[in-house]
């Protein structure tokens, strides 16, 4: 280890100059950065012993043992009930020190020739959560019903890190963690906190496409997604890594500008019809809810509500849970993908009749939702 030390330097006049009848005298002082290296001290860090304690030995005797033949003086603190076991080979006395106290929970100090040793004295440390204290269920209510429970979950990790004499306190309105402990403690706390609040505060964009295909009477099952696939020509990727909605739906990965190939192939089974363009944002593992109006459409006779909760892991895949909501058709899916890549979820169908100069006709319409997640600022984690 190094530090930083200010040397002040007074330069004076040359022994020649003074001699030529020049006034000798102090310049200026100017400030000198130097390094310095730790200083050593020869008992602590001198010579290397070797030890065995094959039971367990009261502290007050091993701290005895370690200073017989130095020059140093050791004071236990009287309140020192710890035991050691273990065997040190070839280590300094500072070494020693270090790792026969530490794991005990026990400090020490040198002053001159004197040891000190003492419990080691705890510190309080506050961190920051900046994280929403609100937090909205499937429904778009204000809740903590399912959502993870952020606070919660921080203060389980915390505790678990805490030695025997640590505690903490979670001040929620405030947002503010209280956690008292010894220095290796608090910096295990740190890094956990650090981490934790890396992943929940990461945000993904969700850009939508409700579209509307009116079908044609050949098409009156459904979509033809075979057609899709094989009219695309390679614009997209089969459901390679996304897994079929419960409700007959399907999920595709599109490959960037792939959109106009799948409204191509689209349009050759049947009428297809931009409905609405919602853009959502969305922090990682919290439900974000679009809500789509009646707008006239056939496909959308009420409100539509699409719920789609990302998880976006530390390689940067964003897992996508899509549960729409269509007049009490419901169908739920989770898929996998890159960001930029487009899901498409269909199978939400409705048959209407068209009456027409007495003549009554019967058409089939398909709900076709397309979602494309974009990553908002670090795509991964340390």
């Amino acid at each position: 280890m190094y530090w930083l030390r200010i040397v002040p330097l007074v330069l004076f006049a040359s022994a020649t100059a003074v001699g030529a009848g020049l006034q000798s005298a102090a310049m200026p002082s100017l400030p000198v950065t130097q390094l310095d290296a730790p200083q050593t001290d020869p008992e602590l860090d001198g010579p290397r012993i070797t030890l065995a304690f094959v039971k367990r030995t009261p502290i007050h005797d091993v701290l005895l043992l370690l200073v017989r033949d130095t020059r140093l003086s050791v004071i236990p603190d009287p309140s020192l009930t710890q035991t050691f076991i273990g065997d040190l080979k070839n280590v300094t006395l500072r070494e020693a020190f270090d790792l026969i106290l530490e794991p005990l929970g026990l400090d020490y100090s040198v002053r001159g020739r004197v040891v000190r040793v003492f419990p080691r004295e705890l510190e309080t440390r506050f961190y920051n959560i900046d994280y929403g204290l609100t937090q909205r269920s499937g429904s778009g209510s204000l809740a903590a019903a399912g959502s993870p429970n952020l606070y919660g979950d921080l203060s389980d990790g915390v505790r678990a890190l805490l030695s025997e004499n640590g505690r903490m306190s979670l001040d929620r309105t405030a947002a503010l963690v209280q956690v008292t402990d010894t220095a290796t403690r608090l910096a295990r706390v740190e890094v956990y906190l650090e981490a934790a609040m890396l992943r929940a505060t990461r945000q993904v964009q969700i850009e939508g496409k409700i579209i509307e295909v009116e079908l044609r009477e050949e098409f009156s099952t459904g979509i033809d997604w075979r057609a899709v696939q094989s009219g695309m020509a390679g614009s997209a990727t089969a459901a390679q890594a996304v897994a079929t909605p419960a409700s007959d739906g399907l999920a595709l990965a599109l490959k960037p500008a792939g959109f106009t190939s799948l409204i191509n192939a689209l349009a050759a089974q049947g009428t297809v019809n931009i409905l609405s363009s919602p853009l959502i944002t969305a922090m990682n593992n919290e439900p974000a809810v679009m809500r789509i109006s009646d707008s006239g459409s056939q496909a959308l006779p009420q409100t539509m509500t699409l719920r789609v909760t990302p998880q976006i892991s530390a390689d940067g895949i964003i897992h996508l849970s899509v549960t729409p909501i269509v007049s009490a058709r419901e169908a739920d899916t989770l898929v996998r993908v890159r960001q930029g890549e487009t899901i498409v979820i269909a199978g939400l169908m409705q048959e209407r009749s068209i009456t027409d100069a007495g003549t009554t006709t019967r058409r089939k319409t398909d709900l076709v939702i397309l979602l494309t997640p974009t990553l908002m600022g670090p795509a991964r984690a340390r």
